[in-house]
C-alpha cells in the first residue's frame, strides 16, 4: 500500500495497574511498533514509544499525540507535571511539540 494513505491503530497487548503496553498496528494487522507507559502513586508517568516504519511517522504522531493528552488528563489530572517522553522512529528521536508545529 505504499503510495496510499495508511490508517494505523493502537491494539492493547498487556496492561496492569501500574502501566500499559500497546501495539501500534496497520490495517493488514502487521505490528509497526508500539507504546507503552508507566506510572507511579506520586503522579510521575512515562510514556515510551518505538514506530519501525519511518514511512507512518506522521500517522504514528497523530493517533500517539492525541492518546497522551487522554493520559496527561487521566492520570496527572490538574497538576503542573509533565509525563517524561521518549517516543523514537528509526532510532531517531520523536519531539511531539515541535512535529506538531510543522504539521500546522
Amino acid at each position: 500500500m505504499k503510495g496510499d494513505v495508511d490508517l494505523l491503530f493502537f491494539k492493547p497487548e498487556f496492561r496492569n495497574h501500574e502501566g500499559e503496553i500497546i501495539n501500534v498496528v496497520d490495517l493488514q494487522n502487521n505490528a509497526v511498533g508500539f507504546l507503552s507507559f508507566l506510572y507511579k502513586e506520586n503522579q510521575e508517568l512515562y510514556i515510551f514509544g518505538q514506530l519501525n516504519d519511518e514511512g507512518e511517522k506522521q500517522n504514528f504522531i497523530d493517533i500517539v499525540s492525541h492518546y497522551i493528552d487522554g493520559l496527561k488528563i487521566a492520570i496527572l489530572g490538574n497538576s503542573d507535571k509533565e509525563p517524561n517522553i521518549y517516543l523514537h522512529s528509526g532510532g531517531n528521536p520523536i519531539e511531539l511539540d515541535k512535529e506538531k508545529e510543522k504539521s500546522q
